[in-house]
């Protein structure tokens, strides 16, 4: 009887071993394993891909908002900086600029013409220039006219190659740089120049035919005026 025990005890833990070790290598609980394996390595790759797009995206918009700001403060720095150079400018004038627009006539004329200026005052564009105050003949209604202008080339040599005005005389003539003369001839014609209305309430005739530089012409009775201005222009080469 403890014989017949035996044998089944054996047969029952051989049964038990079989069972078991049939179980570790069933191919599908395997593959099922291998693939769980894989997604959480896989999950694990994507959260550090995440991670690290997650820190790029902050440290570039810090480094945008950062970029920002120094642009803001540079851009704040050169608007105050033009600013100061203008006043500067205005203040150095020998005479008080009009608040009134002198005339419609050349309204778009100088709002051009004043784009420019601002343009060469913000480049501070230090190119030799010469600004002058001239007499000279029309070849085009033989008509003498006094005329306020800038060149970069020497007065001679403005006027040498003209076919259409002849220069008579020099009156005067500021050498400074380029940024300093545009603005400066901007205010001389703005006071100085020969608008139509003003031309029939003082009897001076404008120019009839139009020439290279005819929205230039100033008024004749200002020659003395302007000349006296001229003088006092000095201050601005001591401007930096």
């Amino acid at each position: 009887m403890e014989f017949f025990i035996i044998v089944l005890l054996v047969l029952l833990a051989f049964y038990l071993i079989k069972n078991d070790i049939g179980r570790g290598v069933d191919p599908h609980e395997s593959n099922r394993l291998e693939q769980m394996r894989a997604e959480r390595t896989e999950r694990a790759a994507a959260k550090k891909v995440y991670q690290k797009r997650k820190i790029v995206e902050k440290e570039k918009a810090e480094a945008d908002e950062k970029l920002a700001q120094q642009l803001k403060i540079s851009k704040d720095n050169a608007a105050e900086k033009l600013k100061h150079r203008f006043t500067a400018l205005k203040s150095n004038l020998p005479f008080h600029t009009s608040k009134k627009i002198p005339s419609a006539e050349l309204a778009d004329h100088d709002k051009q013409m004043w784009e420019e200026v601002t343009k060469l005052v913000e480049e501070q564009d230090s190119k030799k220039a010469t600004l002058y105050f001239v007499k000279i003949r029309s070849l085009m209604d033989d008509n003498e006219y006094y005329k306020i202008g800038m060149t970069t080339a020497g007065v001679k040599a403005r006027f040498k190659k003209s076919t259409q005005v002849e220069l008579l005389e020099t009156i005067c003539s500021f050498d400074t740089e380029l940024w300093k003369a545009a603005y400066l001839e901007y205010h001389f014609l703005r006071e100085f120049r020969l608008y139509d209305g003003l031309s029939t309430s003082i009897g001076e005739q404008r120019p009839e035919v139009g020439f290279s530089g005819y929205t230039e012409v100033v008024r004749s009775n200002s020659v003395n005026k302007i000349s006296e201005y001229f003088e006092e222009l000095g201050t601005y080469n001591e401007m930096e």
